[in-house]
């Protein structure tokens, strides 16, 4: 039951979302037993196996950066935070135009509304997560724009900020370490870009964009 509840969550966060660059909802709902989600059909490959075949350049990097910003920033106006931005959540298509996917844990604002998640419980995927996330503390949406700090700096240098051999040693890194300078492991990448990518990272949200 508590699965059915996030699924239809899910939906009905989507369902709000009217934009060029998330995945349209055409409709949602149960029926007897089982629950459904119906959407458009999208050509194009997830980013996590776009660089697993290929390095993108730095036009290419820049332009998914904006596209990915600007898709965030309608969903936040409308007080939804994706909470799980990452590379396989991110659908590229031939043209280059990219969509994002699976608001699954999509927190929708609202002071009425009690807790949906169940005290420790992790939402998420790790290696992507913000400090906030990590604590389990509550989110906004600069929690996403950490998460696609963590994305450009892979991109960008080819390795992630924070890593880890457990899940422990991955939240420590997130939490407590700076990363380093992408221009020091790049030296290729523009200082404005790094500049704004160290910003995305930074430990305090009120420090981040």
């Amino acid at each position: 039951e508590a699965f059915t509840h996030r699924f239809l969550k899910e939906a009905k966060a989507i369902g709000r979302l009217s934009h060029p660059n998330i995945v349209t909802v055409y409709d949602f709902g149960r029926d007897h037993e089982t629950i459904y989600i119906a959407m458009e059909y999208l050509e194009g490959d997830p980013l996590n196996k776009v660089i697993e075949e290929k390095r993108l350049g730095m036009r290419e990097i820049v332009n998914l950066g904006i596209q990915v910003a600007e898709t965030l920033d309608y969903a936040h106006h409308l007080g939804i935070i994706h909470r799980d931005v990452k590379p396989s959540n991110i659908l590229v298509k031939p043209s280059g135009q990219i969509i994002i996917t699976d608001f699954g844990i999509a927190h929708i604002e609202d002071p009425s509304s009690s807790l949906q998640t169940q005290d420790g419980e992790i939402l998420g995927t790790p290696a992507y997560m913000s400090p906030e996330q990590v604590k389990g503390q509550s989110v906004d949406g600069r929690s996403d724009l950490f998460s696609l700090g963590i994305i450009l700096y892979e991109l960008s240098t080819g390795m992630r900020p924070f890593g880890g051999e457990n899940l422990a040693a991955i939240f420590n890194s997130i939490a407590q370490k700076n990363p380093i300078d992408p221009t020091k492991i790049n030296p290729g990448i523009p200082k404005g870009l790094s500049q704004i990518i160290m910003k995305c990272l930074e430990k305090m949200p009120d420090k981040r964009f």
